[in-house]
């Protein structure tokens, strides 16, 4: 039986590890600072919004659009993880209208706040890709972001994190 040459089992065997490890998320920081304070951005429903009710518990802030279907698939997900850690969960929309965003929260039953930005979160934090999640812990200083969709289980688990 003919050998294969040592450098191609190499190869495959490096590849192969980078394949199983491309499929790990490696954890982000996130932005610095006290972000509680800067979630200054009215509700949907136009009401004003105080970010002080956040402190004292872990939150999520998912940085979000209405026309993004991986941003409406993770809402309820994060609803959810927030929900089994006694956590709070803010979605912030920074693009669309108020009224598509509306629909989104009422077509994924999302009971958490809801928040539209003008652009200065989305400048603030360098968003250009949504999904976005910032883990905060109690304190309103993050400790981990996610990007894209990630599922009820990594945010259970970031949550636990950030406590």
């Amino acid at each position: 039986m003919p050998r294969v040459p040592r450098a191609p089992q190499l190869l495959i065997a490096w590849l192969a590890i980078c394949l199983a490890a491309s499929g790990c998320q490696k954890r982000e920081a996130g932005p610095t600072g006290d972000i509680v304070e800067t979630l200054r951005a009215p509700r949907v429903d136009g009401a004003p919004f105080d970010p002080k009710v956040l402190r004292g518990k872990p939150t999520l802030v998912l940085f979000v659009s209405p026309t993004c279907p991986h941003c409406v698939d993770e809402l309820p997900a994060a609803q959810a993880a927030a929900k089994s850690k006694n956590a709070n969960v803010v979605a912030v929309f920074i693009a669309g209208k108020a009224e598509n965003a509306q629909g989104v929260i009422d077509h994924t039953k999302f009971d958490g706040t809801a928040l539209i930005d003008d652009g200065t979160l989305r400048r603030k934090y360098g968003i250009r890709a949504v999904p976005l999640t910032v883990v905060l812990g109690p304190d309103g200083f993050a400790t981990e972001q996610l990007r894209g969709g990630v599922g009820q289980e990594r945010l259970a688990d970031a949550l636990a994190d950030a406590r």
